[in-house]
């Protein structure tokens, strides 16, 4: 199949990694793939096997599939040609403004929204990246879509058993992202009331420092355990690379990780914003290496049904599908 993405960028970003994934290896079994974006530039951190090109060439020529997923960019793909347009929905946002009509989905820092809410009026196959999201349209909208999860590099994140420097120190992991609602002031709330009582703990953060993909498995495994306070997310890359590279995770109670991060199970789970909550789970974790050794374990042994190539047979066969391309081209 001649299959391109449209993408506004191709910096460092979950959803971005998601799509260089899937396009890599498309490639790999022999399918014409393009990457348009604004700027036509290569990706500089991650490997990419496709042809990246300016978005200005998209209307040159048609395609088997077309696919993107940021939601202001259903206008370009209404005009492009293809046979196939997919809407690959990794997020749906403030979602509750889609339901029904709301003028603040027209407030300027709501454009999203009202972009995510036409695109899925559009005739595209729509594709969700997550259980919930399918569930959640299907539910709230009526909108049928189909399923393609995606997967865990494990040539990137793994366990380093040796990882740890034995210190002395307990270290705490979290992306450290400013923005609102990736939830880093709430972390850094609850590790403070904790630390009263455990004053061992350390906390690291990776987000912005330039760390080299190869060195994540490190930055991971490194740490005693990892904690994620977003708001909202459509698929929680952090947590389950955290798990990929055995370090026990405490997260937020989001559907960005409820295909993969269960309650006392392989993590455990807080409501969002929810300062004591997290004290409390981060205070249990501290106090118990059996209980961060069972999670640990119990996540490797869940994520390992997240594989890349899985997820690449799920996409073509929805490609495939007969509303999709009937061949390869």
């Amino acid at each position: 199949m001649k299959i391109a993405f449209v993408e506004p960028h191709l910096g460092v970003y979950g959803g971005i990694r998601r799509i260089l994934e899937f396009s890599n290896r498309f490639v790999d079994r022999g399918h014409d793939v393009h990457i348009f974006h604004p700027r036509g530039t290569p990706c500089e951190w991650m490997p990419c096997r496709a042809r990246v090109r300016p978005t200005a060439e998209l209307f040159g020529e048609s395609f088997d599939a077309l696919i993107f997923n940021d939601p202001p960019d259903y206008r370009l793909v209404r005009r492009a040609r293809a046979a196939l347009k997919v809407f690959y929905i990794l997020e749906l946002y403030d979602k509750d403004r889609l339901r029904e009509w709301n003028p603040k989905i027209y407030w300027p820092r709501k454009g999203r929204m009202l972009s995510l809410k036409r695109a899925l009026q559009m005739p595209f196959l729509m594709v969700a990246n997550a259980t919930w999201i399918q569930r959640w349209l299907a539910d709230h909208m009526h909108i049928e879509s189909e399923l393609v999860l995606g997967g865990v590099n494990r040539e990137l994140f793994h366990p380093l058993p040796d990882a740890r420097d034995g210190s002395g120190s307990f270290i705490i992991l979290c992306s450290g992202d400013r923005r609102e609602h990736k939830g880093t002031s709430t972390v850094v709330a609850a590790i403070e009331r904790v630390r009263a009582r455990h004053p061992q703990i350390v906390l690291e953060t990776y987000h912005g420092k330039g760390i080299a993909q190869r060195d994540m498995a490190a930055c991971y495994a490194r740490a005693h355990l990892f904690v994620d306070a977003q708001w909202h997310a459509g698929w929680n890359n952090p947590v389950i690379e955290a798990m990929a590279c055995g370090t026990p995770v405490v997260c937020s109670d989001i559907g960005g990780v409820q295909d993969f991060a269960f309650h006392e199970r392989t993590a455990l789970l807080v409501a969002p914003r929810d300062v004591g909550g997290f004290a409390a789970a981060i205070g249990r974790m501290v106090g118990s290496p059996e209980l961060r050794e069972r999670l640990a374990r119990e996540a490797l042994l869940e994520i390992e049904r997240f594989d890349w190539d899985a997820a690449v047979d799920r996409f073509v066969a929805v490609l495939m599908s007969p509303q999709g391309p009937k061949k390869s081209s």
